[in-house]
């Protein structure tokens, strides 16, 4: 039985996601240097496939800013015919993932390296955004963009000469200035309205009504006219190593992004709880279906899930109703789009770049483990040097040598009793035949005129090869004291040891001890 009440709540809810999601597509699409209709068709299919798929009823689904950077490098290297055959790849690999189970292993990332992607993703839409906010053309690279912006600010900013360059300038910054006006507002009820839409109505108002000689969006009658079907020859292509490559990077990062947004719902919402594998398959749906009638990418996105939620949406029909109202839009009124100003739209998406750079996760991250920052800068570093690709391989790398050295670095503390003359040496973390030498040099030190304990109470692991080296060591230690006739003792903590390799024949070498009268218990 459909529950009228909970209905209403989802219609209601779909009308604000369909108004924040509509701006964002429509920038997302320009970003790319891709037709409107790429990242319209997206959010269609993402709110209305996706949505009735989805292993989470609350998340909303379309193209998503954290993709533009590798979209537009795939456009330039490959051609965009191979962008929609990747697309398509993409959505193939996620459902077999999904099917595999596979859901899950997508979430298991560092936070760092998130972070970092996201920051990197940030600053690198900002400065191509804040190009094209200003109706000037973004450079090709970070460095560019950075040695281009005087003269980009110079020329739109400071000479008050009325060009397009300044007439932009001026709708960019009412753009952001309103959404962090609207934002700030006390009021509940009026915040229900998104701030990026005010802004945008507002902007296109303003602009219109004075006759700003900038650019706008450009859309004809018939806005199916634009349509972009994937070519069957292009399939051709599908076993291309380049191809590929980029349909796994878009991969990794469109199903971890989802995946991270479904865990954020979970947390905001106690109606939410997500099926991670099922989620994956309507992803993957969503992005092969996508790939055919030439749209974006898409992934799980937690703007528009987080307008979805705070409008009390109550089901996944307020995700299937909001792609709804996208195509009946562009069915009907596709004219209205052209009263739109591209620098407002860019100015949206130069705010969310900022907004994507989190000071307050990366000073976490900080607090947390300089370790783990220096991931987080070494992935920022890379990806704006080189690409969104090869920086995350460069935090992995990073984030693996630091876990290698987790593993393999062993510590050796001591604590000095000068009342007892006892020295404790405290063996921590993991240690195996690797680490060997490095423990062979740590008991070898130990001086020979002090009672030892080797203390094993904070030891998560230790082989069988580092066990009958201790095993000698401790032997030797005894040999040596009862040849001189000294009255030291060496104590070694087996019980403990015992504990941290429980598979270890403990009772055949208890034996071997026995037969030398020395106890290897205690």
């Amino acid at each position: 039985m459909v529950n009228i009440e909970s209905l209403k709540k989802d219609f209601l809810a779909s009308v604000i996601v369909f108004l924040v999601a509509m701006p964002l597509a429509i920038g997302i699409s320009i970003a790319c240097g891709l037709p409107i209709y790429c990242g319209i068709i997206s959010g269609i299919i993402g709110g209305i496939v996706v949505g009735a798929l989805s292993g989470n009823s609350l998340q909303v689904s379309g193209p998503a800013a954290g993709l533009i950077l590798i979209v537009v490098d795939i456009i330039h290297n490959l051609g965009i015919e191979k962008l929609f055959l990747i697309i398509f790849i993409v959505g193939l690999m996620q459902i077999l993932f999904g099917f595999l189970s596979l859901g899950k292993w997508f979430r298991a990332i560092s936070p760092a390296i998130i972070q970092g992607m996201l920051a990197g993703i940030g600053i690198s839409i900002f400065l191509s955004q804040f190009h094209i906010m200003l109706d000037s053309k973004p450079q090709n690279s970070f460095i560019e963009n950075i040695l281009d912006l005087g003269r980009v600010i110079y020329h739109s900013v400071l000479p008050l000469n009325g060009s397009s360059h300044h007439l932009a300038c001026i709708i960019g910054i009412m753009t952001i200035g309103i959404i962090i006006v609207w934002n700030a507002l006390p009021y509940k009820k009026i915040k229900a309205i998104p701030s990026a839409l005010v802004a945008v109505i507002i902007a296109s108002l303003f602009a219109n009504i004075l006759h700003f000689d900038i650019n706008y969006i450009q859309v004809g009658e018939n806005f199916w006219a634009d349509a972009t079907f994937i070519k069957p020859s292009i399939f051709s292509h599908i076993l291309d190593i380049k191809v590929l490559i980029s349909a796994l990077v878009i991969t990794f990062i469109a199903s971890a992004e989802t995946l991270l947004t479904s865990t954020a719902i979970d947390k905001m919402s106690t109606k939410s709880k997500t099926d991670y594998d099922k989620e994956i398959i309507a992803q993957g749906v969503g992005n092969a279906i996508s790939g055919v009638v030439g749209g974006l990418p898409i992934t799980g996105v937690i703007v528009r899930s987080a307008a979805n939620i705070n409008a009390d949406a109550q089901s996944r029909m307020s995700t299937i109703f909001h792609g709804l109202w996208i195509l009946l839009f562009v069915s009907f009124f596709p004219a209205i789009l052209n009263y739109i100003p591209i620098s407002s739209l860019a100015a949206i998406l130069v705010y969310t770049g900022y907004k994507l750079v989190d000071v307050q996760a990366a000073k976490h991250i900080l607090k947390l483990s300089k370790g783990e920052f220096a991931i987080y800068i070494i992935t920022l570093v890379a990806i704006l040097f080189t690409n969104l690709f090869e920086g995350i391989l460069a935090g992995f790398f990073c984030a693996l040598v630091k876990s290698a050295y987790k593993v393999l670095k062993v510590d050796i503390d001591t604590e000095e009793n000068a009342e007892t003359n006892t020295i404790t040496a405290k063996i921590h973390g993991n240690i195996t035949f690797i680490q060997l030498p490095t423990l062979i040099e740590a008991l070898e030190s130990l001086p020979k005129d002090r009672n030892i304990t080797l203390c094993a109470e904070r030891l998560h692991f230790i082989d069988h090869a580092c066990i009958d080296f201790i095993k000698e060591w401790e032997k030797e230690r005894r040999t040596e004291i009862e040849k001189k006739g000294l009255s030291y003792d060496v104590h070694v903590d087996w019980e403990q040891m015992k504990e941290t390799y429980p598979s270890f024949k403990w009772g055949h070498f208890h034996k071997s001890h026995e037969e030398n009268d020395k106890p290897s218990l205690h």
